[in-house]
This record gives structure tokens, sequence and C-alpha cells, in this order.
């Protein structure tokens, strides 16, 4: 590439290469700096959120860490562009940028200062070349998506090296009337740019921002297909209606946003729609500070993503149960599979399964179908409480579904609970802890690592993974199970009166749940309430039809002292009843 007067130079094809308005060499000894300007380079108008940069190339560490790494790669960067004509990189609040008006590239970079140039044939270069950054999923993961893109424009790159560039399609052969293909049946969500209402033009930039991190977050939700920002933030719901959005964009659902101000920072209004009826089926109002800072805003969005990943699904569900049985499409039986699982009857527990066979049958490798079977089983052994040695097939089976698709995280978390119910708790920890590196916001990610927390004796640790999956999701229906798991935790730890609130909570949810009684009874009988112990333990019987001790062994401590714990309690607890019996 030839140095251009005043212009920078950088090379992203091949060995990366950053070359001064002069025509010399600079030299970039970093690799997560090399990793920043390329994530800069191909971000809308050459910009990126703070949360996206560290996410990608911080994301193993600490959020303070990252933020604390960002500003000294920024900082050592305009060293390094410390003798341009203009100022090269810019940072305001939340958002990182390049200006690219000042820098050619050697692929086609809209608003960079070649942007009208051919880029130069690369041969078989590869995208950023030799470039890896050990430990960091999320850039590695960016990187080859990057990688795929940049080989499929390769070719037509070169092949038009020669050639004038081609008129563009006429108007009428880009049909925008149907929904666009590729979802292959699944209902698909588009995030409109969240709206500035502000009065604040400074703030522009921090509501778009906001928009693009929840579809970087959503993104990771493996089930659910979500628009590109390049298509869905073109879209204005003020001249065009909801239902014309969702077939532009081919798109189900759609999700608003409104930034306002408020007396002590903003508010966040958040509209889920579905673009098929045009009603609003969730709304929601978020307080963020007036700072926007990044864990302010990680939060909100966090608790936002899992709040639209169980509406969403709660609506398919509806939406697949509503149609005629004879609808056997591999989708329908996902989502009428789901519906029936959450109704927690073992009649609909084994219709769920039922179906979920015939989905496997159907498409035997398909990556929703494996996870959903493996999440299916995985339930039904729960409430039968089968051996461990009868555990094989659901590892398998959630084996299956990691291979299929090995950045889901709800694969990781679900194959997981079958190594920890198999009393393999070290592996089971690994498994959950990559199930949140793929997806912080996925509930059951974070309430498997409470209960291998607990279970593997640290009971302490385990309260705040699952106080995390109740904030994300207050209305999942298995949060009786969560409940109860933290109703244990506190058990262990001799915090009787929170262990029986807690317990209490989850018979509310579930009044036959056993554990949550074994949790009361324990509770109250160690604490001196001899009295309420008996009479909670005569509930617990009588609740609990089929009930033994050996349901209490069942459960997979790595420390069989704690499964001696409970039963002491209980079989305490029954003596004293038969004790005050005349």
């Amino acid at each position: 590439m030839t140095a251009r007067s005043g212009i920078y130079s950088v090379r992203l094809m091949g060995a990366f290469r950053l070359q001064g308005s002069d025509g010399r060499r600079v030299e970039v000894a970093s690799k997560k700096a090399i990793g920043l300007i390329a994530l800069l380079a191909t971000g809308r108008d050459g910009e990126r959120t703070r949360q996206f940069l560290q996410d990608k190339l911080w994301g193993s560490r600490e959020s303070v860490q990252a933020q604390t790494s960002l500003r000294r790669e920024l900082s050592n960067l305009r060293r390094l562009f410390a003798d341009a004509a203009e100022p090269l990189l810019l940072a305001e609040g939340t958002r990182v940028g390049l200006n690219l008006r000042a820098i050619a590239f050697d692929i086609p970079i809209p608003g960079a200062a070649n942007e009208n140039d051919r880029p130069e044939p690369r041969g078989a270069a590869e995208f950023l070349e030799g470039l890896d950054l050990p430990g960091e999923e999320g850039f590695e993961d960016w990187l080859r998506e990057q990688r795929a893109l940049i080989h499929a424009q390769a070719e037509g790159w070169e092949a038009n090296a020669d050639k004038a560039a081609a008129p563009p399609l006429p108007a009428h052969l880009v049909d925008m009337s149907t929904p666009a293909p590729g979802f292959e049946g699944r209902p698909a969500l588009a995030v409109l740019k969240f709206q500035n209402q502000t009065g604040d033009d400074a703030v522009d930039i921090a509501a778009e921002g906001i928009s693009e991190d929840l579809i970087d977050q959503l993104s990771r939700l493996r089930w659910l297909p979500v628009i590109a920002r390049s298509s869905s933030f073109g879209q204005d719901p003020s001249k065009v209606d909801a239902k014309q959005i969702g077939l532009n964009l081919g798109a189900r659902y759609l999700v608003e946003g409104r930034l306002r101000t408020a007396k002590s920072g903003y508010v966040l209004a958040v509209s889920t729609i579905d673009a098929v009826s045009g009603q609003v089926i969730w709304s929601e109002r978020f307080a963020l500070p007036e700072s926007l800072s990044n864990e302010s805003l990680s939060t909100v969005l966090g608790g936002l993503t899992a709040v639209l990943d169980t509406r969403i699904d709660h609506a398919e569900q509806s939406r697949a149960a509503s149609r005629p049985a004879t609808s056997r499409d591999v989708n329908t039986l996902i989502w009428r599979g789901r519906w029936h699982l959450n109704q927690m009857t073992s009649k609909d527990s084994r219709i769920a399964r039922e179906l979920f066979d015939e989905a496997l049958q159907l498409e035997p490798d398909n990556p929703e179908v494996l996870v959903q079977a493996a999440w299916t089983m995985g339930w039904n052994i729960w409430a039968q409480r089968v051996s461990p040695e009868d555990m094989g097939f659901w590892s398998r089976l959630a084996r299956r579904a990691m291979q299929a698709d090995p950045e889901d995280g709800r694969a990781h978390a679900v194959l997981g609970a079958a190594e920890m119910f198999q009393r393999n708790n070290a592996p089971a920890l690994r498994l959950f802890r990559r199930a949140i590196e793929l997806n912080p916001s996925l509930p059951q990610a974070h309430a498997f690592l409470g209960s291998g927390l607990y279970l593997a004796g640290r009971p302490e640790d385990a309260m705040a993974s699952l106080t995390t999956s109740l904030r994300l999701n207050p209305n999942d229906p298995f949060a009786f199970h969560t409940l109860g798991d933290l109703a244990t935790a506190h058990c262990m730890t001799g915090k009787w009166t929170e262990a029986i609130d807690l317990a209490q909570q989850s018979l509310i949810r579930r009044p036959g749940y056993w554990l949550a009684h074994l949790v009361t009874v324990n509770a109250l009988i160690r604490s001196g309430e001899a009295d309420g112990a008996a009479g909670a333990a005569r509930e617990m019987m009588g609740q609990c039809r089929g009930f033994t001790e050996a349901d209490i062994d069942w459960l997979p401590f790595v420390d069989a002292s704690w499964n001696a714990f409970f039963k002491d309690g209980l079989r305490l607890a029954l003596d004293q009843g038969t004790a005050g019996t005349p």
C-alpha cells in the first residue's frame, strides 16, 4: 500500500502493518493493540463501545482490570499516533473510535481515506495472519467470524480487481416484502436503534451504544437469531409500523428503546413487539445513573437479555401450543415440547420427552433439538432420581449438543449438570463457568454453578451464583428449584431464619418439593424449634408421597457427611413428633 500525504496506512490482510504518514513503519508491539485497531476498523464508522472492546480483548479478567487495561492500551496507541496531523484515536464517554478519514486500509472500510479505491489483491493472505490471543475466547470467536467473512468477500475483490465497479442492482430486484431467508423457521429478533429523548445530542452515542451492546449479548442466545445492526439500525419506527419493519428485516420480534432524563440520571424504557400482530408483549423501565458507567450498563443489559430470552421463549411456546396437533415440523415440536416441560407434571414431562425424541429422529444433528432433549432428560432424571449408573445416556446426549454447537452456553451447562449428578464435581464446575463465559445472561448456568458449589461444600460461594440466577430470571417456572438450593446453602451455614424463609418461598411455587421441605425441617430442629420441626416433618411426609431417606442419599454431595446431616435432622424431627404423640 503506497503512502499518502498526511494519511496513515493499516494492513489487515496478512501480517499486520501500520505505516505512518511519512511512509515509515510504526512498530506495534502489543497484540492487544493490534486487536484493538482491527476491532475499531471493522466497527460501524470506526467505533466500538468500551464494554465491547473489554469483552473481546480482556473478557478473561475482572471488570476493573479490563477497564484499566483498555485505558493503558489506548494511551499507548495515542503515543504511537502522536505525529499525526489530526487525532487518529477518538474516545468520548462509553465509545472509542478511529478517525477513518485519516487512515487507508487494505480492505474496504466505509468512510476510510481510500474508501473509493479497489482493495489490493493479497493472494492467500489471511486476515490478521498469525495473531491470536490465548484465553480470550471473545476475541478468538470474533476473529474466526471475521476471517470467514473476509474469505467470502476476497474472491470477489480479486476477481474484480481489473474490472470497473458494477452498477447497483435495480431497486425492484430487491424484494423486501418477504422475510429474509436463512433462519430455518426460527423466530428472529431485531433490536432497533435506541432513541435519545433527553434533548442532549451528546447522549446519542450512549443510546446507540446501549442498543449495540444489547445486540452483542443477545447474539449469545444460540436459539434466537438476531438481525445485524447494519440492517436493524436503518429502520425508523416513527415512520414505518412494526409489521412492515418485521417484514423488511425478516424478524418476528422487535426491541425498541428510549433513553430519557430523570431526577438522578436517566431512564431506559424498553419494549418488545410481536411484529406479526403489532402488539407489545412486554415493556419495562430501567433506572440508569448519570455517568452511564460500564458497570451499571452491564448489569442492566445482562438482566434485559435474560428477560427477553424468557419472554420470547414463552411467546413461542404459547404459539406452538395453539397450533394444530398435526403440525410436526422440528421447530413446532421443540416449542411444544418446551411448553409441556414447563407444566411440570409427570404426564407433561413424558409428552415433552416423546416430542423431543420425534424431533431427534427428524434431525438428529440439530443443535437446538439436542440441547432441548438433553435438558428435558436431565429434568426427568432429577424428578425420578435414577441411579448415577443410569445417567450415561444423558451425558452422551449433552455432549452431542455441545459438539453440535461449541459456542452454546446451554449445552455446556446441561453437560455440567450430568457430570455433577454423577459426582464429577470438578469438571462440572468448569463446564458451568465456561457456560457463563459464553452467555453471562444464562440463568440456568448461574443456578447450576451455585448447586455445584454448595454440593462441593462451599455454600457461602454458592449464594452469589444462585442469587444472580434469580435476579436474571425472577419469573422462571423452575425458580422453586433455585430457591430450594439457596435455602440449602443457608441451612449449611447455620442461617436458620433465612433458610426457612427461602424454603417457604420455594414451596409457595412448588408445594411438593421435597428438598425445600427437608431444609425447613432441618432449620427448625437445629434452631431449637422442636414442635415446629415435628409439624414440618409431618407435612413433608404428607406432601411428598413415596419419599424415603434414599432420596437424601441421592443428593450428590462431595462430602457424604452432608447427606448424613440432613438425614439426622429429619430423624430428630420425626422422633420428636413420635415422642409428642399421646
